[in-house]
């Protein structure tokens, strides 16, 4: 295969690094289908060619904590192989990763290595793939780690924005980017949830009334999502009835971190991903700083320590680190 508008797939560059950002995902009634890419957090992946034809891992000095070196249970490493395969390049590629968002913290930590390996993996071919041509690798990448496909972080992480994708055909998707950015109220307890635990404490079936509840809430927020109403998607985030009141139960923090935010303004306040992950909408810089203080504080009453950030929405996704 010779990628489109280029007449070989040559390599360009002996390495390339490039960056992806963390997410958020869920938001509410959007369980495996919505999600945000954000700004403080993300993972770089640095990539350099061999002459073995194999993937090898190791893990930059920064990195944040370190994950399998085998690449068959490395999201970047799958995602990685993936890449030379659409290129259809028998050379190799040694990645160095940096973990800079917390593993098990509901921000997408798996799906952002991924899809900083296609990348860079990609600019060593001189950009020879478009992102859209890289989202089977991102996807198969992120199953590592979720057991299946799902694009709700991942698909953020590569893009950028608001990405909605189908939670059965997640190369189903569309992609947002809200005219007004919000502010978003971060707080990550110092606790790991993985996905595929998290996962296993979903109920196998569900009330009609609480699917049609679901449906018509995701439907409406995206609406809002596409107009920038941040008040009303943070109204609609708090209102999932199936996947959240389950996932709440692993944070012993969770009612008390929600009420402080909503006690300070805050638009609205929920879980990202399967947790601890916790973030609210802001109507202010100013605000969203106040409310990310009072979270943590909340966190710590029940003996659990935690982070906070303020972010915004990340718009370029997956790029040259230092970009």
């Amino acid at each position: 295969m010779t990628p489109k508008g280029h007449e070989s797939n040559s390599p360009h560059s002996a390495h390339a690094r490039a960056w992806a950002p963390a997410s958020l995902s869920n938001l509410g009634p959007g369980f495996d289908c919505l999600g945000i890419a954000i700004e403080p957090w993300g993972d770089s992946v640095e990539a350099r060619l061999n002459d073995s034809g194999e993937v090898g891992i190791s893990y930059h000095a920064d990195s944040a904590w370190e994950g399998p070196t085998d690449w068959e249970r490395n999201t970047a490493g799958v995602a990685a192989k993936h890449v030379l395969a659409l290129l259809d390049d028998k050379k190799g590629v040694d990645l160095t990763i940096c973990k800079g968002a917390v593993p098990g913290s509901g921000i997408g930590s798996s799906a952002a290595s991924a899809a900083a390996a296609a990348w860079a993996v990609n600019l060593l071919f001189d950009r020879s793939l478009e992102k859209d041509d890289l989202v089977s690798a991102v996807l198969a990448g992120e199953k590592v780690a979720s057991g299946s496909l799902h694009g709700d972080n991942v698909l953020p992480s590569l893009y950028g924005g608001v990405v909605i994708s189908s939670s059965t055909d997640p190369t189903i998707f569309k992609r947002l980017i809200p005219t007004t950015a919000p502010f978003l109220s971060l707080c990550l307890p110092a606790m790991e949830v993985l996905s595929k635990e998290a996962r296993n404490r979903l109920p196998k079936n569900v009330p009609m009334e609480d699917a049609i509840s679901n449906a018509s809430f995701l439907a409406v927020m995206v609406a809002a999502l596409a107009e920038s109403d941040w008040i009303t998607v943070g109204q609609l985030m708090m209102n999932d009835r199936i996947v959240e009141p389950v996932r709440a139960q692993i944070l012993s923090a969770y009612e008390d971190v929600r009420m402080a935010a909503m006690e300070l303004g805050a638009f609205g306040c929920a879980l990202s991903g399967s947790g601890p992950a916790m973030f609210a909408l802001a109507e202010s810089y100013h605000s969203a700083e106040k409310i990310v203080a009072a979270m943590i504080e909340a966190t710590h009453s029940h003996d659990i320590s935690a982070t906070g950030e303020v972010s915004g929405i990340d718009e370029l996704g997956a790029r040259r680190f230092g970009e």
